[in-house]
């Protein structure tokens, strides 16, 4: 079993899908955790820690294309499809870590959700985009509960670790605790 602490895991942002051009630019497909601003910054490293090291980044519809240092003819671009690259989870709360105004999603995941009056709800299992708003999956003794990430529902949290708190409208919960 691996020793490595929940403060170095990885958080995937993106995976190279294919090689763009002659001059080394790769295509990235956007994961649920992915902010551009974040590749123009030390903090983006390779799934196996190596820095991206950007040279410059563009959207591409969905996608987005990126140029790094390394990567400089199409066979590079080639040999990268496939990887994935994102941040160190402990990295995320420095101070100067380009995070979108609401937080990015990865920081719900595996942590307790209790309601307001410190009833456990059960843990969150998956985050999905519903297009307008994140929905935390949360897995309950005998169901699975979907709670809007949204405020005045969920409190504000800024942190990766400790309880979640909901304040959940009438009947939200009644599936799940009833």
């Amino acid at each position: 079993m691996s020793a490595v602490s929940r403060q170095d895991e990885f958080v995937v942002m993106a995976e190279v899908v294919k090689a763009v051009g002659l001059k080394g630019e790769f295509k990235l497909y956007p994961l649920l955790d992915f902010f551009a601003p974040v590749l123009e910054t030390a903090y983006a490293v390779w799934e196996d820690g190596t820095p991206v090291n950007a040279l410059g980044h563009r959207p591409a519809g969905s996608c987005e294309v990126l140029r790094t240092a390394a990567s400089r003819s199409r066979e590079d671009a080639e040999a990268l499809v496939g990887r994935r690259l994102g941040f160190r989870r402990a990295d995320y709360l420095a101070a100067d870590f380009p995070r979108p105004e609401k937080g990015l999603p990865f920081r719900w995941l595996g942590r307790r959700m209790v309601t307001v009056a410190g009833e456990a709800v059960g843990h969150v299992d998956e985050v999905r985009w519903t297009g307008g708003q994140y929905l935390l999956v949360v897995a309950t003794a005998s169901h699975e509960v979907l709670v809007p990430a949204v405020a005045p529902i969920l409190a504000p949290d800024a942190g990766l670790d400790g309880d979640l708190v909901i304040d959940p409208p009438p009947g939200l919960l009644d599936v799940a605790l009833g």
